[in-house]
């Protein structure tokens, strides 16, 4: 016999635990991609990381592969601009946006990645500057085993254990993974430890979380190629409970801790001379009021945010030095808190729905400022719908850019916030055999924040670009190639991702690091081969050409970033119980390319391995 109790809590699981709105509604009335559990399971990647790698107008700029380090940016911007959540919670990093990938879960524990472009500070404040990816953990995990081997020495395991009572779920999942790295000075270890709770206990669903990840790995010329022997060590720890009463005024609550180590040597086998330890701490209350009314939703927020770092090298001096061991200390820190307060409309009439809001940056350091925005989709036919938006965003200096001061690197302090006002209008088709989309979009930014180098300098320094206007074109179509054909092919998917993002800034004069690289256009292919009910294969395919250049350390001469094409596939073959065996290859073709200029990317890397349903 089933309870309502247990109803009511099903009918949670099911729900979208984050939108493009405060009000949390199911649906979308923006441009939000969706990665699917399906296309996350069968894709030939093993991160994240590399999974985003092909989705809509994404820059996936990594150190070392695997999830070792990446930088995520959008629609042209910077890997700092992007806000990155898990279950809807904030995990970016204060201390710089390299570490805001530090992320506890893998790829087994995921139900759908949320990716929703377009500037979003109205609705999630400070880093969604030029969007936002929501990472969805899955509620009914399968109790699984999985063990996997490949070139460069690569060993990874994982176990996943799910368990429920009548009113509470339990996830449990422990990975580590490890290589010798591809080439000398890229090995890594990689171990993630992950906990979730769901319950309903009197009308009110609670989710919880926590998670640790710890990673050591070489980081060779990750900063600077003058000194390419370098080490790092990161450890994440986080914890988060939101609770959410639903009814004719919802409550909709949530409380997070985030901590995060970095430990970093320049010479590796010389600690001693240049050794750098930083620990960032974030505490973040979100409640949120949602009012139900006949036509929609009215929303009242509010978001109390305090980071703080302690650190030899960023910050202000402190009063007393901290202990981190007995031959090392912590001489500097500094916080900051920030507040903000959220009003947002919800209007859905029948073809035309609306959402309209503003949020109130509360800042001590830099000053209040209001951010308003609007969304509007109105459906033409049961099947074409038009939207647009307009929203203005923002993000605030890191402790690194403010701070930070190396042999090669010079912070400012003297730092503003960096704003944009984002304006799009696009289409959605959803047809018999595809759904697709395209969309225009006009980025105007300004303050924007850059590490520079300027001709004839030695030192990288950071400073504000008065202003830089970026426009770009987005098309994503996912078909089913047997509906439009009537055929009985064996490939039974195709999607088709093209973006091309244009500034009206270039580097002359100067070295950017970040701001002027971005991707001038980006095309990805992902196919699936159904060959009968057990055999299956996966193909992924990209091509990536990035706007500017780098110095090359040997030669002294500037280098421009060339395009490239990168393909994957994936064999995986069903055995008993619903347990896989796989084969997959990445960069299939063994193709040199360059995310960071100096830093080599992996050629051909071959993994085998089985996950076993239990």
């Amino acid at each position: 016999m089933t309870t309502n109790a247990q109803n009511s809590f099903k009918k949670t699981l099911n729900e979208v635990i984050v939108s493009s709105n405060r009000a949390q509604t199911e649906g979308s009335i923006t441009n939000i991609q969706i990665i699917s559990q399906q296309e996350i399971e069968n894709a030939p990647v093993q991160t994240i990381e590399d999974l985003l790698e092909y989705a809509m107008n994404v820059d996936v700029r990594q150190r070392g592969g695997q999830g070792v380090q990446a930088d995520i940016s959008m629609r042209g911007g910077s890997f700092e601009q992007v806000l990155v959540m898990l279950n809807g919670i904030k995990l970016n990093d204060p201390q710089t946006g390299h570490h805001s990938m530090d992320l506890p879960v893998n790829l087994e524990q995921i139900e759908r990645i949320e990716i929703i472009t377009g500037g979003a500070s109205r609705v999630f404040g400070n880093y969604a500057y030029t969007g936002a990816i929501n990472i969805i953990t899955k509620s009914d995990m399968a109790n699984s085993i999985s063990i996997s081997t490949g070139e460069n020495e690569f060993k990874s395991g994982s176990i996943n254990y799910h368990t429920s009572t009548r009113n509470l779920k339990h996830n449990i999942s422990v990975n580590q993974k490890e290589s010798n790295g591809y080439i000398l000075g890229m090995d890594y270890k990689i171990k993630n430890y992950y906990y979730q709770a769901k319950a309903n206990i009197d009308g009110i669903n609670a989710l919880f979380n926590a998670g640790y990840t710890n990673k050591e790995f070489g980081a060779f010329s990750f900063y600077t190629p003058k000194y390419p022997d370098q080490f790092e060590k990161t450890q994440t720890t986080f914890a988060s409970l939101q609770l959410r009463k639903e009814g004719k005024i919802t409550l909709d609550n949530k409380i997070s801790w985030r901590k995060h180590n970095d430990e970093f040597i320049l010479f590796r086998e010389n600690p001693s001379w240049y050794h750098n330890f930083h620990e960032t701490n974030v505490f973040s209350i979100d409640m949120n009021v949602i009012q139900k009314t006949k036509t929609g939703t009215n929303v009242i927020g509010m978001e109390i945010r305090t980071d703080n770092i302690i650190s030899n090298v960023l910050g202000n001096d402190l009063e007393s030095p901290i202990e981190i061991d007995i031959d090392n200390f912590y001489y500097k820190g500094a916080s900051r808190t920030t507040t903000n307060l959220f009003i947002e409309k919800n209007i859905d009439l029948n073809d035309l729905a609306i959402s309209a809001g503003i949020m109130m940056n509360i800042d001590s350091e830099y000053g209040n400022e209001y951010f308003p925005g609007f969304d509007i989709l109105y459906n033409v036919s049961s099947n074409i719908k038009l939207f647009t938006s307009y929203n203005k965003s923002m993000r605030t200096p890191n402790y690194t850019e403010l701070y930070y001061k190396s042999p090669t690197d010079t912070g400012n302090i003297n730092l503003r916030p960096e704003y944009s006002i984002n304006k799009e209008i696009g289409l959605k088709w959803n047809g018999r055999s595809h759904k697709t989309t395209f969309t225009y979009y006009k980025r105007e930014g300004r303050n924007m924040i850059d590490w520079v180098l300027i001709n004839g300098d030695s030192i990288w320094r950071t400073q504000n670009l008065n202003q830089l206007t970026t426009i770009g074109y987005e098309l994503n179509s996912k078909i089913d190639i047997n509906k439009m054909f009537n055929t009985n092919l064996p490939i039974s998917s195709l999607s088709i991702n093209y973006a091309i993002n244009e500034s009206d800034k270039n580097s002359d004069g100067f070295q950017s690091r970040y701001v002027l690289d971005h991707l001038k256009s980006n095309f990805s292919l992902t196919a699936s081969q159904n060959l009968n009910n057990k055999l299956r294969i996966d193909w992924r395919a990209s091509h990536q050409d990035r706007e500017g250049g780098f110095t090359d350390f040997h030669s002294k001469e500037e280098v421009e970033y060339l395009p490239f094409w990168l393909i994957s596939t994936r064999l995986s073959y069903k055995v008993f119980n619903n347990s896989t065996m796989f084969l997959e290859v990445n960069n299939l073709f063994d193709n040199e390319y360059l995310d960071f200029g100096n830093i080599p990317q992996p050629g051909r890397w071959m993994r085998a391995g089985v996950k076993i349903t239990i």
